[in-house]
C-alpha cells in the first residue's frame, strides 16, 4: 500500500517534498529527538523516489552481514511487506498523536500560558508540542505496548502526553535555571505556593495539576520520577571537558533507562522483570541515536557523549550494536508470544537503523581527518547526516532489515 502512494508522487512533487525536508529537518528546526525523522509524513514520503519502486518490490537489495555474530535464521526474517506494513503503522501512529495534541495538549497549554501572561519561544512550543510528546509515543509507550500486542488507550496516551511536555520543562528548569532534583520534585509531588517561582515553574504547576485530575500519582510513577530527577541533575557532568567515556555511558544510560521506566508506570500494565530490563535497555540505543545526529550540535555547546569522545566511528558503531543486540535478547526473554516479540523488534528496527546511516556519514568524514577526530574541525555538512540523499534512504531500508535480524 504504501510503495502504491508513494508512486503516485510525481517528479515535481518529490522535489517539493524534498525540498521540504531540508528546509524542516535542518537548523534549528531539526527534530532534537531523531526518531521522529522517520514519522514526519512529508519526510516518510520523501525517503523513497518513485523510480526504483519496482526495484524494491521485485528485486531485493543485496545485504552484506556486517552483524557475524547473532545472525540468526531460525527465526522469520522481515520482507518488504512487512516493512511496508511497519511503514504504514508507524506513520499511522504519527498522525494520530500529532491530532490528538491538536485537540488535547494545544488548548490546555495555550490557555495557561495566556492566564500566565506567558509566550513559549519558537523552540519551547515545538518541544513542548511536537517533539517530546512525539517521541514519547512512538518510540517509548507503543513501543513498549507492541511486545504486548495492544495500542494505547485514550486515558493512558493522555497521561503521556502531559508528562512528556512537562518533561521538556522540567529539564530547562534543571539545565537552565538550576533547580536541584528535590525542588522539581516536590514541586510535583506535593505542590508549592506559586509565590516567587518562575513563569515556567508556575506552567509546570499547573500542567501537573491537570495530570492530577486525569489520574492519581501512582507510588510506582512518583519513585521512578525521582530516580529519573536524580539523573538529570547528574547530566550536566556531561559538560565537564574532563568527564570519563565510561561515566558517560553511565549518565545516559541510567539518566535515560530510569525515564523511560517513569514513562512505563503510566501505562495500565504489570511489568515483568524481563520486561523492565527490555524498558530500561532501549532507552540507552534511542540515545545512541539522538547522539549519532547531534554530535555537531553537542560538540558545538561543549557537551560530551558517547559518539564524540570514543576512540572511533568503528567503536561507536561496534557499542551500538551490542546494545542493540542487547535490546533484542530482552524483548526475546520476555514471556510473551513470538509474534509480538518479533513485531516489537521490527518496529524499533525501523527507527534504530538512522543510527548505522548516520555512522557511515561519519565514517567518511573520520576518514578524512584521521582517528581519531577533533570533532571541532570538520564542517556541518560533515557531521549531520542528510537524509534527503537517495543513498542514505536506500541504506536505511538495507540497515532496517539488517537490524530486524540482530540477535
Amino acid at each position: 500500500m504504501i510503495l502504491v502512494v508513494l508512486s503516485l508522487v510525481t517528479k515535481k512533487n518529490r522535489k517539493v517534498l524534498h525540498n521540504n525536508a531540508v528546509r524542516k529537518f535542518s537548523g534549528e528546526n531539526r527534530p532534537a529527538l531523531t526518531g521522529v525523522l522517520l514519522l514526519k509524513p512529508e519526510y516518510l514520503c520523501g525517503l523513497m523516489v518513485q523510480d526504483h519502486i519496482f526495484t524494491l518490490m521485485c528485486s531485493p537489495l543485496y545485504l552484506n552481514d556486517p552483524f557475524n555474530r547473532g545472525w540468526s535464521r531460525k527465526h522469520k526474517r522481515m520482507n518488504y511487506l512487512q516493512l511496508s506494513y511497519r511503514s504504514i503503522e508507524l506513520l499511522t501512529s504519527a498522525w494520530k498523536q500529532s491530532r490528538f495534541t491538536r485537540t488535547f495538549l494545544n488548548p490546555l497549554i495555550n490557555q495557561h500560558t495566556s492566564a500566565l501572561n506567558y509566550t513559549l519561544s519558537a523552540s519551547e512550543r515545538k518541544k513542548v508540542l511536537f517533539y517530546y510528546p512525539m517521541y514519547t509515543i512512538l518510540a517509548c509507550a507503543e513501543m513498549y505496548l507492541a511486545v504486548k500486542g495492544r495500542g494505547l488507550k485514550t486515558a493512558e496516551r493522555k497521561r503521556l502526553t502531559l508528562v512528556a511536555a512537562m518533561a521538556t520543562i522540567c529539564d530547562d528548569l534543571i539545565d537552565e535555571d538550576k533547580w536541584t532534583r528535590d525542588q522539581v520534585f516536590k514541586l510535583l509531588a506535593a505542590g508549592l505556593d506559586e509565590d516567587g517561582l518562575s513563569t515556567k515553574a508556575r506552567l509546570l504547576l499547573l500542567m501537573n495539576g491537570e495530570l492530577k485530575k486525569i489520574w492519581p500519582l501512582s507510588a510506582a510513577y512518583l519513585e521512578q520520577l525521582k530516580v529519573a530527577l536524580e539523573w538529570q541533575s547528574l547530566s550536566v557532568r556531561q559538560l565537564d571537558p574532563s568527564i570519563r567515556v565510561e561515566e558517560i555511558i553511565q549518565v545516559c544510560r541510567e539518566k535515560n533507562g530510569h525515564t523511560s521506566l517513569m514513562f512505563s508506570t503510566l501505562l495500565d500494565e504489570t511489568w515483568t522483570d524481563a520486561e523492565r530490563n527490555f524498558i530500561y535497555q532501549s532507552a540507552i540505543v534511542g540515545q545512541l541515536t539522538n547522539d549519532a545526529f547531534d554530535i555537531y550540535f553537542d560538540v558545538q555547546s561543549g557537551l560530551s557523549t558517547y559518539i564524540n569522545r570514543a576512540t572511533s566511528v568503528a567503536d561507536s558503531r561496534a557499542f551500538f550494536i551490542d546494545e542493540c543486540r542487547k535490546l533484542h535478547q530482552y524483548v526475546l526473554g520476555t514471556d510473551n508470544r513470538a509474534r509480538h516479540k518479533r513485531a516489537c523488534i521490527q518496529r524499533m528496527s525501523c527507527m534504530h537503523a538512522f543510527t548505522l546511516v548516520a555512522f557511515d556519514h561519519l565514517q567518511n568524514t573520520e576518514r578524512k581527518y584521521g582517528v581519531p577526530v577533533n570533532w571541532k574541525k570538520p564542517s556541518r555538512k560533515e557531521m549531520v547526516t542528510d537524509m534527503a540523499f537517495n543513498r542514505n534512504r536506500f541504506k536505511l531500508l538495507k540497515y532496517i532489515l539488517q537490524l530486524s535480524e540482530l540477535r
